[in-house]
């Protein structure tokens, strides 16, 4: 889990004297931990994000919105967590933004954005990664705006499986997933981003998101963490009840 050592020695070291104080003297990036009814959200792995699995530079000309190698070794490290949380029918959320054909030049995201036309359901680039595997059993969301929650019935279908606690991953960093957990927070679950199952196509926007998701809204963990309570949730769960004496 990052903590303020982690923060000031590897996310962020250019932090200021002046901004160490500021974050010394408050009770900034005070842990949350999760919860016990846990979702998995993976946000916006889709082809128009992800582009092709070569160096971002390479491919930016072909894939203007795509983060490339680095956003398909996001996207991997999140299988194993995915198979874990599917395995244990814990939530999972499935995102992609793909706009209604006709309506996205009156999105102030995609006008802002650009590359709109890779975004109009139907167009190649909204189709989620194929290793993801998507089934029947996930939430598969389609979205026209950052948020995950954003217009959707999402918190409708978590509250309804008695979800406390979302564990974030996907693309972009800066963008949707920073949204998603934003939201998340004020509808009062527990968040958790995945530090390695995250991408940005900027370096600085990647370790600045992360720098204010701990700081504000919730917890930075690895897909190893976010295993690791999975594996704790059941044990607890197989757990004998305990009998008082007689």
């Amino acid at each position: 889990m990052l903590n303020w050592n982690a923060v000031t020695d590897d996310l962020l070291p250019e932090l200021t004297a002046s901004d160490r104080v500021v974050v010394e003297s408050t009770g900034y990036g005070t842990p949350r931990a999760l919860g016990t009814q846990p979702a998995l959200i993976l946000v916006d792995f889709q082809y128009a994000y992800l582009g092709d699995d070569v160096p971002l530079l390479d491919q930016l000309a072909r894939n203007p919105s795509a983060g490339g190698a680095k956003a398909w070794r996001a996207m991997r490290a999140s299988l194993p967590l995915l198979r874990m949380a599917r395995h244990q029918r814990v939530p999972v959320v499935l995102s992609r933004i793909a706009y209604a054909p006709g309506t996205e030049q009156d999105n102030t995201f995609a006008a802002k954005r650009g590359n709109a036309a890779a975004f109009v359901d139907g167009a190649p680039g909204t189709q989620l990664a194929a290793e993801l595997e998507a089934g029947p059993a996930d939430i598969l969301l389609r979205k026209e705006a950052a948020s995950c929650f954003h217009q959707t019935n999402l918190h409708e279908r978590l509250s309804a499986h008695g979800v406390d606690t979302v564990i974030i991953g996907g693309l972009s960093t800066s963008g949707c997933v920073r949204a998603t957990a934003v939201d998340a927070a004020g509808y009062g679950y527990r968040v958790a981003v995945l530090r390695d199952a995250t991408a940005d196509r900027i370096d600085l926007s990647q370790r600045v998101t992360l720098f204010d998701i701990w700081l504000k809204y919730g917890d930075v963990i690895d897909t190893r963490e976010a295993q690791e309570h999975l594996s704790r949730r059941i044990s607890a769960r197989n757990a004998p009840e305990a009998v008082d004496d007689v």
